[in-house]
């Protein structure tokens, strides 16, 4: 029997807002060394640039999870906005270095996605018996999922921040 997936949303809407310089680039990378520490992957959803008089608009949608269980699945959503986003140059110890200037909002939402609701066969004893497993020993497990998911999207905020705070003057 096919398992029905279960979403369980454990952050949801937390933000950075950011105007001033930044390096599109080095974000991207930032992001990809964070992914690679923590042992995740990703898959891009939306990926859009548009060009407008006032500057780009560019959205980068992803996904980024692991899976610790078989029936266990990690998803941190990262959606950024960046809107008039131009490039720039600023000399820094005598070399001019290319940068972008614009506004940047990210927005973080994570959520536990589980298929072990379908593992159960649907007589009313197995019913009973997996009513008993998701009070008493399932919830045992996924708190400490949800709760390492939290950590993992509040460092990935913590790291995004201080990325943007290492361009302000």
């Amino acid at each position: 029997m096919a398992g029905h997936i279960i979403h369980k949303l454990v952050v949801d809407g937390l933000r950075i807002k950011y105007e001033g310089l930044f390096d599109i680039a080095e974000f991207y990378k930032e992001v990809e060394e964070w992914m690679k520490e923590k042992d995740m992957e990703k898959e891009i959803k939306k990926k859009e640039e548009h060009v407008k008089a006032a500057g780009k608009r560019l959205q980068w949608f992803i996904e980024i999870w692991k899976k610790p269980m078989d029936y266990v699945k990690q998803v941190v959503r990262v959606n950024v906005l960046m809107d008039n986003v131009k490039e720039t140059y600023i000399v820094k110890g005598g070399a001019k270095k290319e940068l972008n200037k614009g506004e940047v909002l990210i927005i973080f939402d994570a959520f536990l996605e589980s298929d072990i609701a379908g593992r159960w066969q649907q007589k009313p004893v197995f019913w009973f018996l997996r009513a008993i497993y998701d009070k008493y020993i399932w919830n045992l497990w996924t708190n400490r999922y949800e709760n390492e998911l939290v950590n993992l999207t509040y460092d990935l905020h913590k790291r995004l921040h201080g990325f943007f705070n290492l361009y302000k003057y």
